[in-house]
């Protein structure tokens, strides 16, 4: 987890950097020069951004084999920040044919920082999330325990969360071989969509 934050932190210090380079060349380089201008910093950042939350990775051990896949998990939390999350996730497995996994899941995130407050700023803290659900690929289903480990980014509204999840699928056919997956990402949710948190004083 803390080699994933820092290859996350290393590319964003190197748009920055590019970035501004790139700036220092636009203020030297001449009007009527034909070199072409370096992509904003905001452009550069939201693409490497967008790579890393697309891009989540998944390995899958069943049935004596190893498989791999993408997949995707967007939450939806309630409480004052979000703690406790309902979620969807979709995976796309390569097994030789392609196999489409399916989990509704509830997970309960334990902050590690103590005090930590509803507030408009975006607060960050490191998280073990304990959690189950429901899994179907159409064919079989199961039930799964799972524990996940990263760094959250959340304030009252919005989660951004780096991690490391692994859980073990208990299949309901007897026939059926059981699944342990290992994946890593970053999930993104939201808090409280029905409720207004109150973070300011009534006095």
């Amino acid at each position: 987890m803390k080699n994933i934050i820092k290859i996350f932190l290393l590319l964003l210090f190197y748009t920055s950097a590019y970035s501004q380079n790139g700036i220092s060349q636009q203020f030297y380089t001449p009007t009527n020069s034909n070199i072409t201008s370096p992509v904003p910093f905001t452009e550069l950042s939201i693409g490497v951004v967008s790579i890393l939350y697309l891009i989540n990775p998944i390995i899958l051990y069943e049935d004596e084999k190893i498989y791999a896949g993408l997949t995707k998990e967007l939450s939806v939390g309630f409480g004052k920040l979000g703690e406790q999350r309902i979620a969807f996730e979709y995976s796309f497995v390569f097994t030789g044919h392609i196999s489409h996994h399916l989990r509704f899941s509830y997970k309960y995130d334990l902050l590690m920082k103590d005090n930590i407050q509803p507030s408009n700023t975006l607060q960050s803290t490191s998280v073990l999330s304990l959690g189950g659900g429901y899994f179907t690929n159409f064919d079989k289903q199961g039930l799964f325990p799972e524990l996940t480990y990263g760094y959250s980014i959340r304030n009252h509204k919005l989660l951004i969360f780096p991690h490391v999840k692994i859980r073990h699928t208990f299949m309901f056919g007897k026939e059926d071989t059981d699944i342990t997956d290992l994946s890593f990402g970053i999930i993104l949710g939201i808090a409280n969509p029905f409720i207004d948190v109150k973070i300011r004083r009534n006095y």
